[in-house]
């Protein structure tokens, strides 16, 4: 008798995905994702370095020539060494100031000027014309190893009106 003809056994069967299985998987990366976004979002900080932002070098600011950052603030460095760090919003009434480098007053060029209502604030913010309250306010400023740190959740308010006689400026 003849012998019997043994069948090659089958090839491995590929690995396929269902049509279920996919959009379930990017279902479960999503709330993965939702999730370790939440936990970073309301876990406490390690400290308060993480509130400090390096905005730029000491060495690199002008005497007199604010720098603006992050579309909130101007960095100022004075004459007598010290940095501040200015508020780009009027406490009047919220209007966005810029800095006029050649306007001169009172014998001083370069003011900050509120284009709604015409405040002017000196290089230290604060106010000589107009209706406002106070001066700029300011954000906390530190130097460390030679970077200029901002704590943009930090605001304390600008100084007084240096005058509040408008008639009487000089």
């Amino acid at each position: 008798m003849g012998s019997t003809p043994v069948a090659n056994p089958s090839p491995p069967r590929r690995w396929r995905f269902s049509r279920r299985v996919v959009p379930l998987a990017f279902l479960a990366l999503a709330v993965i994702a939702l999730v370790a976004i939440g936990v970073a979002v309301v876990w406490p900080s390690d400290g308060a370095d993480s509130e400090w932002i390096t905005v730029a070098r000491a060495d690199a600011l002008a005497i007199n020539d604010p720098l603006f950052v992050d579309g909130d603030a101007y960095v100022v460095l004075l004459e007598s060494g010290e940095i501040l760090t200015l508020s780009t919003i009027d406490p009047h009434l919220g209007c966005k100031v810029g800095f006029v480098p050649d306007f001169t007053f009172r014998d001083n060029t370069g003011w900050f000027r509120n284009p709604c209502h015409g405040e002017l604030y000196d290089l230290t913010g604060v106010c000589y014309v107009g209706p406002c309250p106070r001066g700029l306010d300011r954000y906390e400023v530190r130097v460390r190893n030679g970077d200029v740190e901002v704590n943009f959740k930090h605001l304390t308010e600008g100084p007084e009106h240096a005058t509040r006689d408008p008639v009487n400026l000089n």
